[in-house]
């Protein structure tokens, strides 16, 4: 099956996703990432994943950049944690420093929401030095911008997590 910007896709048949060959992805500064695909196949709107990633692919670091606060408080939660169960945590003591203590993934998800908004959302997980075993998960709402961050979870927004409609537009929502 083809993909526009992403070409010829494989079937992956343990997760049931369809999957790129590598692509340099602009906002993660040129890292080559697959794209895997989940639903798109049997999708009534293709053309709407299509969008997404072409916006996606589009971006550049200022997309990041952007959330880096939200990546923070993020980062914040876990520190303070991490000091009460006495365990090591790097001393971050700017938002701007963040990036020296993450790495991106190399696989990015792409799937609806199943919601009835029904937006496509793509999904990054990160390795982060603040939490080495949930890492960091950053989501995209249609390509555009980061929805969501949080330790990696699979959810898509904060909605999905408590049930509250008015954290749908949370990027970061303390679990404390």
């Amino acid at each position: 099956m083809e993909f526009p910007l992403l070409g010829t896709l494989s079937h992956d048949a343990d997760y049931d996703w369809l999957v790129s060959a590598p692509v340099a992805v602009p906002a993660l500064d040129g890292l080559e990432c697959e794209f895997l695909l989940e639903g798109y196949a049997d999708d009534a709107h293709p053309e709407e994943f299509h969008e997404a990633v072409r916006r996606f692919l589009k971006a550049g670091p200022d997309m990041l950049r952007a959330a880096q606060q939200h990546i923070y408080y993020y980062y914040l939660d876990c520190a303070r944690l991490a000091k009460s169960e006495k365990r090591d945590c790097p001393d971050i003591q700017h938002a701007a420093q963040l990036w020296d203590h993450l790495e991106f993934g190399a696989e990015i998800l792409v799937r609806r929401r199943t919601n009835a908004e029904q937006g496509v959302y793509l999904v990054l997980e990160c390795d982060c030095d603040w939490n080495e075993e949930d890492g960091l998960q950053i989501v995209f709402r249609e390509g555009t911008h980061v929805s969501r961050v949080s330790a990696f979870d699979d959810f898509l927004s904060n909605q999905e997590v408590y049930g509250l409609a008015e954290l749908d537009g949370i990027v970061y929502q303390s679990p404390g």
